[in-house]
């Protein structure tokens, strides 16, 4: 029995999720917050988040280590601030692999991302993740 597009999607937004925090803080203060600590690379602060850790092949996770990532992607449902204006405010996201994660900050190989209010975390299967990627109106396959 094959899973569906549609099955695939709705387990991995609304099947069960281990609950996270991120910053209290409110949009405007952690847009200023974020102006003046991160000028190296372009950030976005966002809200309705899910860290998803992909599980992947043992031969592909080693090629995304070896690459100094991990197999861990981050979907925001809504884009509250982008420091280079690539999405506007509530665009969905879909991340490239995880290069840092610390508190309520994930960083992908070009982005930093804040993380705003209560999300979650959970594993997902590349499939799904493929899935989101087609489903998302906004959410890039590789924002890396």
């Amino acid at each position: 029995m094959s899973v569906t597009d549609d099955e695939l999607l709705g387990d991995l937004l609304y099947g069960s999720a281990q609950p996270l925090g991120g910053s209290k803080l409110g949009d405007e203060e952690l847009i200023e917050l974020a102006v003046h600590t991160f000028k190296e690379k372009p950030f976005c602060v966002v809200r309705h988040w899910m860290i998803l850790d992909v599980m992947l092949p043992e031969f592909t996770e080693q090629e995304i280590k070896a690459q100094g990532l991990e197999a861990t992607v981050l979907y925001a449902q809504s884009a509250v601030y982008d420091s280079q204006n690539r999405h506007s405010p509530s665009d969905s996201i879909l991340s490239g692999y995880q290069g840092d994660f610390d508190g309520c900050i994930f960083e992908s190989k070009t982005t930093i991302f804040i993380l705003a209010g209560r999300g979650a975390r959970k594993h997902v299967s590349l499939s799904a993740i493929q899935v989101l990627a087609m489903h998302s109106k906004r959410a890039q396959k590789s924002y890396d």
